[in-house]
């Protein structure tokens, strides 16, 4: 029999001998749990006594006489380990006040196991083979949070952002070997793994995209961009990284190198499933139009329109971010079944759209903000929000004097 015990702490703990498993998954007493996993979580330290009565038995949950509680409990977790039939008795130790997991016993620990390899790979003289190598390890070590059912401690949560932090450079390093390599196809599934763990890491969300594009998933890579920026502006309000706007830019061009005939070229310029309202487009393509009708004004000195649409909480109402994230999305359905097929909208921010009215005068613009008001204030779900807009003219694109005409 495997004499060593393998102690697991990422996405969950649990600790094997052999062929016999425990894991906290187990409905047994929480504090026997927080008690054992702190043990292994420092177990290179002789931890006091008092300490782990200050972790289990804080003032929310008094007991007449902890020292005895703790020596309850702490019988009751070599109980609970004799299910793994370990040979050896004595894996906590108590001495001179203080408890520590047994440092004697054979033990591995993924997250010792995972700082190895991470060191492993980031050494400089190795081949990029080598690296690879220690980066999947490492990789497959990190199974989630470290003891994710501790992460309302203290200590734990403090470690699991250590832990995860190493993670997503790591990432970023074995990604950069991939690349190197050519290896789109593991990029792609290591990043969507890393995606899980991370959804809002620029860098993971960057390397899936482009490795999407790379092995020919052009559909997947758009879908996974739009994805990003829109929980970039639910998230922060804001547009994700310039790299990732330059990426977006870079596969939605056509391939250099590549002849077709007008035919070809319009049926892959034509919209698939287009549906009669207005239509809707990142802030980046909305600054191309605007750009576009600006310079329009300036050569037939005609007015075009914007309209900023903004939804806000009501003034007393205590914040409720999910509240304006649903108002949000019914906006988007309202704007767009509110305006005409040839009209166009973005979202700009996390609580506003931005909108182009191309052939609509300043009245008939004012109109249209009323109308969008009516049939948000008709639409279902209801929600109970502040809605308001305001309305301007593009200023006329002025160009340089020594340009050419």
């Amino acid at each position: 029999m495997d004499d060593v015990i393998r102690i697991k702490t990422f996405g969950g703990f649990s600790m094997s001998y052999g062929d016999k498993t425990i894991t906290d998954q187990d409905n047994r007493s929480k504090k026997l749990w927080l008690i054992l996993e702190y043990l292994i979580a420092f177990h290179d330290r002789n931890l006091p006594q008092a300490s782990i009565i200050d972790l289990i038995w804080n003032e929310d949950s008094i007991t007449s006489d902890p020292e005895n509680a703790l020596k309850t409990s702490l019988h009751r977790i070599r109980a609970l380990m004799d299910d793994l039939q370990i040979p050896e008795k004595k894996l906590i130790i108590r001495k001179q006040g203080t408890i520590s997991w047994n440092r004697e016993l054979p033990c591995e620990y993924d997250f010792e196991e995972f700082i190895s390899y991470c060191n492993k790979g980031a050494v400089a003289d190795i081949s990029d083979d080598e690296r690879l190598e220690h980066y999947r390890a490492a990789f497959d070590l990190y199974k989630g949070d470290f003891l994710p059912k501790c992460h309302m401690e203290s200590w734990s949560a403090a470690l699991a952002t250590r832990y995860r932090s190493i993670y997503m450079q790591m990432i970023v390093k074995f990604m950069e070997v991939l690349l190197r390599l050519g290896k789109f196809e593991e990029m792609a599934d290591r990043c969507s793994v890393a995606n899980a763990i991370d959804p809002m890491n620029s860098d993971v969300n960057y390397y899936l995209i482009y490795s999407l594009y790379k092995i020919g998933n052009k559909k997947n890579a758009i879908e996974q961009y739009n994805r990003i920026v829109n929980a970039y502006y639910d998230e922060f309000g804001v547009e994700p990284e310039k790299k990732l706007l330059e990426l977006y830019e870079e596969i939605t061009v056509h391939e250099e190198g590549i002849e077709a005939d007008l035919n070809t070229i319009q049926e892959e310029l034509t919209e698939k499933e287009a549906r009669r309202e207005a239509y809707i487009c990142d802030y980046s393509v909305f600054q191309h139009y605007y750009k576009i009708e600006a310079r329009a004004c300036a050569r037939n000195g005609m007015s075009v329109y914007i309209m900023l649409i903004t939804i806000k909480q009501r003034a007393k109402e205590e914040t409720d971010l999910n509240k304006v994230a649903v108002g949000m999305e019914k906006m988007e359905n309202v704007i767009a079944s509110s305006l005409r097929s040839g009209d166009i909208f973005a979202r700009y921010s996390k609580n506003q759209f931005i909108v182009m009215l191309p052939t609509a005068c300043y009245e008939n613009s004012l109109m249209i903000g009323e109308r969008i008001l009516k049939n948000f204030d008709r639409a279902k779900p209801k929600t109970n929000l502040n809605i308001s807009y305001t309305v301007r003219n593009i200023e006329p694109q002025l160009f340089d004097k020594g340009a050419a005409e």
